[in-house]
């Protein structure tokens, strides 16, 4: 797009479109006005201005104000879709509200020692103010959650630059490349039966039937109640609730649902059309996990 745009037609632009976001409908000039902090009387004068651009239109009524058109879109680098996917952003471990991600851009790459992301926000840009720590992400197709220090802010652009300090990625790797194998006891073996068949299978998660319900218990909860005395009780009796996740679901979504439901382990079992086939425990996870991450840097790290 070679149309050149001023500072406070970029300004003006950029609090439309997020104001509209926000609303679903014509926005008022005197609510752009609050929201950016100028004179109403201003705005009129910039609205008429880019009117003759094509980059607004004016709804009247009512209801009535301004709108982007698709060509402000363009001039603002800012994707125009029928449905937008909402990136989490939280500043000083605060969810902010009404606010999303445009764009992601990383800078000093080649750097050795910095990473900097250049992060457009649409949204209300005084709930960014330099020094905050923030979280974004995750994106809805590679899953990257950034965290930093915001060290850089640009009003006009509706930008933040980012010191950032943490990248990851969440793990999309279907769920069942990280099962082990479904294995089933009867409520009312011992629990230290359990236990060795756990030992000498190197199980880390089994399941229990307990009054025809398959249940859960992991390696951990066998051995902390072996410590308090209980080898000789029915390992029913510690079993919990068992989480169901599907083979094919990616790892994280997994996860997620299993912490929801459970907060206090990471164990679950697998089922594939209705049929179980496998187990999910955190040790298991590290452990693949580990692997991979290996086996990447095998190939990249010198």
């Amino acid at each position: 797009m070679s149309l050149k745009l001023t500072p406070i037609q970029r300004e003006t632009l950029m609090a439309l479109i997020t104001l509209y976001r926000e609303k679903g409908e014509a926005v008022r000039g005197e609510d752009i006005a609050a929201f950016i902090k100028r004179n109403p009387g201003t705005i009129r004068n910039q609205m008429q201005t880019m009117k003759a651009l094509g980059l607004v239109d004016g709804v009247p009524g009512p209801k009535g104000g301004y709108r982007a058109t698709i060509k402000a879109y363009e001039a603002m680098g800012i994707d125009l879709l029928p449905e937008e996917a909402i990136i989490k952003i939280r500043v000083n471990d605060k969810l902010i509200q009404d606010a999303n991600v445009e764009e992601v851009f990383f800078t000093t790459i080649r750097h050795p020692n910095i990473c900097k992301a250049e992060i457009q926000i649409l949204g209300d840009m005084d709930l960014f103010k330099m020094g905050d720590r923030i979280i974004v992400g995750p994106t809805p197709v590679n899953k990257l959650i950034i965290k930093g220090i915001i060290e850089g802010k640009d009003t006009i652009s509706s930008k933040i630059l980012v010191d950032a300090e943490d990248i990851e990625t969440l793990p999309k790797h279907p769920t069942k490349n990280f099962m082990t194998d479904f294995v089933v006891v009867e409520g009312n073996v011992m629990i230290k039966d359990v236990a060795l068949k756990m030992k000498n299978e190197r199980l880390y998660a089994i399941s229990v039937l307990e009054a025809g319900e398959l249940r859960i218990v992991t390696i951990n909860e066998v051995l902390a109640a072996i410590l308090d005395g209980k080898s000789d009780d029915k390992v029913g009796s510690i079993s919990k609730k068992a989480v169901n996740v599907n083979s094919d679901d990616p790892l994280y979504r997994s996860i997620s649902k299993t912490l929801e439901e459970d907060p206090s382990t990471i164990a679950a079992l697998v089922t594939k059309n209705d049929r179980k086939v496998g187990i999910i425990n955190k040790i298991t996870i590290i452990d693949r996990i580990t692997d991979h991450i290996m086996d990447l840097l095998g190939g990249v790290v010198d």
